[in-house]
């Protein structure tokens, strides 16, 4: 997700010749989706649904979002661009909140008071998360504009993959 928002006015520059503006609105309407997301998958998905359910499909269309993100053969679109942005950062939104609500289980007591407690954790993840996304955006940017997008997807594709291949290892100890 922050190679999603950190790279987005440098490709939506490079491929649709976008303004400012437009790639502003494009990422105000990605963060508009927070709240309605967050209060769906909270009061009604959450409901039907066992944590683990929801963190494997989030962590599956995260993935999508990635795959689809690529540019390979055909003409990198707009549509491609924003559908595959939306999928991305909405199902990172849901993956995160899915995160910390299986992390609130296990974390000890410990964390849960004090300076170092869970919030700073995640913070903290959040901090690395967009340092991460930062280095790679900038040792990408030095083979050149064309292949930006594709060489900043690689890692997250590995990551999505990685992740899924943990939660099915996993799955029958997350409750």
């Amino acid at each position: 997700m922050e190679i999603l928002l950190s790279e987005s006015s440098v490709i939506t520059t490079y491929y649709f010749d976008w303004s400012t503006g437009k790639v502003a609105i494009f990422l105000a309407s990605l963060g508009l989706t927070v709240l309605p997301v967050n209060i769906v998958v909270g009061n009604y998905i959450s409901n039907m649904f066992e944590d683990r359910q929801i963190l494997l499909a989030s962590e599956i269309m995260v993935c999508i979002g990635v795959l689809l993100s690529f540019h390979i053969i055909v003409p990198y679109s707009v549509p491609q661009y924003v559908c595959s942005g939306l999928i991305l950062f909405v199902s990172a939104e849901v993956l995160e909140g899915i995160n910390l609500a299986l992390l609130s289980r296990v974390m000890s007591s410990r964390l849960s008071r004090g300076t170092y407690n869970g919030g700073l954790l995640s913070t903290e993840a959040g901090t690395i998360a967009r340092v991460i996304a930062d280095g790679t955006i900038t040792l990408a940017g030095y083979l050149g504009q064309s292949r930006l997008l594709n060489i900043t997807l690689l890692p997250s594709l590995f990551i999505c993959i990685s992740s899924i291949v943990a939660t099915c290892f996993t799955y029958n100890s997350l409750y």
